[in-house]
């Protein structure tokens, strides 16, 4: 992918246009890929957790920018062709790579599936539907987090009118929340929306109460976090994946990247203190892997884009004492 390519997949590139039409019956999401034909990677990974007894695995995935369009959002689909042929990666279309990886997930041990955020790439009716069908296919459970793209629709990005009329089209698949609780006996996976590179008070309330339970959390998000260790590995990977050379590159949270505002500055103060049972962040956004402690005990792991392939799964193992 060239670098005006990957830039715009990141960025509020909402207003792009290509002039070419819907493409017919693809935009259905139906006569894909066959069955096991579709290369994906799932990386395996292992983290130990510190206060959980018995192992505990993740499916993650994020980012596969499914852009599925018909006559319900007609007034999207020179967008919609636009955006799809963006991320159709070595021929593969994007939602093609996504059933793919749900299969994935179904086949695998996992104990819940996460989706990352941008899954869908603007809130179409047929994307909307590309994905609850195949999510009803899943044999375990999920939790579905927004990102930056799944509720935008042309020119409304984070506009009154995306909350008000395109959000609630994904409200069947996210609970209707800005954030999803999943409490198990010795562990809590805590998932928040991104909002415009913003965590919200309703979000930060909630992630509050969450830590006083006093149980490793493993925290969701779509976008990550700057760490705080001194490291400049993901400012540097990520100015020269997007080809930039700027001092500020704005995508994670951070000194060098979105600057936070009270609300969100509050939350990951919280996340990275001496007293957080943060134990694991997970993020997507920027479309490749990266993996490194935020600082001296939290780890962060972002996965690779799904439209390439690319998800993680993840097993928390119990931490061994005196490790």
């Amino acid at each position: 992918m060239g670098i005006i390519s990957r830039i715009a997949a990141v960025a509020i590139a909402v207003s792009m246009v290509v002039t070419t039409g819907c493409r017919g019956g693809m935009h259905t999401g139906k006569g894909g890929a066959a069955a096991g034909s579709v290369p994906i990677t799932v990386s395996d990974e292992t983290v130990e957790v510190e206060g959980i007894d018995e192992p505990f695995e993740i499916f993650f995935l994020a980012d596969s920018h499914i852009s599925l369009c018909d006559d319900r959002d007609e007034e999207l689909a020179l967008k919609a062709n636009g955006r799809s042929i963006l991320f159709k990666e070595d021929g593969i279309e994007a939602w093609d790579r996504f059933d793919a990886l749900i299969d994935a997930a179904n086949a695998g041990d996992s104990d819940l599936v996460i989706l990352g955020g941008d899954i869908i790439d603007s809130a179409m009716y047929a994307s909307v539907d590309h994905v609850k069908e195949k999510l009803a296919t899943l044999n375990k459970p999920y939790v579905y987090l927004m990102g930056n793209h799944d509720f935008e629709y042309g020119t409304e990005y984070f506009s009154d009118k995306a909350y008000e009329t395109y959000l609630p089209r994904l409200d069947e698949m996210r609970d209707g929340t800005d954030y999803q609780i999943r409490e198990y006996e010795d562990i809590i996976i805590f998932t928040a929306d991104e909002s415009n590179n913003r965590i919200t008070p309703e979000v930060l309330t909630a992630f509050k109460e969450t830590v006083q339970k006093d149980k490793p959390v493993i925290l969701a998000l779509h976008v990550p976090i700057e760490p705080v260790t001194g490291s400049e590995s993901l400012i540097e990977e990520s100015r020269e994946f997007f080809g930039m050379q700027d001092d500020v590159i704005p995508v994670f949270f951070g000194e060098h990247g979105c600057t936070p505002d009270n609300t969100t500055r509050e939350f990951i103060d919280m996340v990275l203190s001496d007293e957080s049972p943060v134990a694991l962040v997970l993020a997507g956004h920027i479309h490749f892997y990266h993996k490194e402690m935020l600082n001296e005990r939290i780890l962060q792991i972002i996965t690779g884009a799904a439209y390439t392939g690319a998800a993680l799964n993840i097993k928390l193992i119990p931490k061994e004492e005196g490790e």
